[in-house]
């Protein structure tokens, strides 16, 4: 929507190449990067810090653009040279680490809570990341952490099976588990478990969600795609940060027996009630 009110129409000035969400790992990527290069196309947008890795390597030595959103430490990934002057053909939006403030909001909607388990997938390249920092914070908040790295489905649903009383859940960014999250989340109403995400899936059944606010991202993304099109360098044009948002399902923290206080819900920009 962004591009169209840049001014850019699809067949006209303006054509997008896209196949759909993409799986199995770097290959895949590397596969449908080739083939969009043999394109001839001008600019890259890339999800996630996977496919940035793979656009930089296919676009070094051409004039090809890539926009990341979001790449979580991009510096530190060797993505850009720094925050304010990127340097090469990548500029786009960092992802800031959602799980600090996410872990503190997970506390404050469930204050019984006594153990936070946070599942994560041993394949996916992000999560080690998204985890950084959760035992630091869990230990200043005074409560128990459980980090568990799975490799499938029944993996987490016999964790959360296996949780004791008082016990709470932690989503934090691991992808390989989003296919996954409509049986997760149907047992975890079912036990009356609080859950919370740092990404935007599966609003409509976690207690709670803290993390990028996805559609202002785009917005963010489209702007920079324009100025690249309309002859920018994307080595001048500075790593942006995104925007957060609080979203409190109410239709889940009835489902679970849960109230929430009216002083938690003037400070979320979405309630789903």
């Amino acid at each position: 929507a962004t591009m169209t009110e840049l001014g850019y129409v699809e067949g006209e000035n303006i054509t997008y190449i896209y196949h759909g969400i993409l799986g199995g790992g770097s290959q895949a990527n590397e596969a449908e990067i080739k083939s969009l290069m043999d394109h001839k196309v001008d600019l890259l947008l890339t999800l996630g810090n996977m496919p940035a890795h793979v656009a930089k390597k296919a676009v070094e030595g051409t004039d090809v653009s890539v926009v990341f959103a979001p790449v979580t430490d991009p510096v530190e990934e060797g993505l850009v040279e720094s925050i304010r002057h990127p340097g090469g053909n990548l500029t786009g939006i960092q992802g800031i680490d959602p799980a600090p403030k996410a872990l503190e909001w997970l506390l404050k909607l469930a204050p019984d809570t006594k153990l936070v388990y946070a599942p994560y997938h041993f394949a996916d390249r992000i999560a080690p990341l998204s985890i950084q920092s959760l035992p630091d914070v869990a230990a200043q908040l005074w409560v128990e952490l459980m980090l568990d790295e799975v490799s499938n489905e029944d993996q987490v649903l016999a964790a959360i099976k296996a949780l004791p009383q008082d016990s709470a859940i932690l989503f934090p960014i691991s992808p390989s588990i989003d296919p996954s999250l409509d049986d997760i989340l149907k047992l975890t109403i079912e036990l009356d478990i609080p859950t919370g995400s740092t990404t935007n899936l599966a609003q409509d059944k976690f207690l709670f969600t803290h993390g990028i606010d996805l559609p202002q991202m785009g917005e963010q993304a489209a702007v920079l795609a324009d100025k690249i099109l309309k002859g920018a360098k994307p080595s001048d044009l500075p790593v942006e940060t995104p925007e957060f948002i609080l979203i409190i399902n109410l239709r889940t923290a009835q489902a679970i027996g849960l109230e929430v206080p009216d002083e938690f819900l003037r400070q979320a920009q979405k309630i789903i009630r």
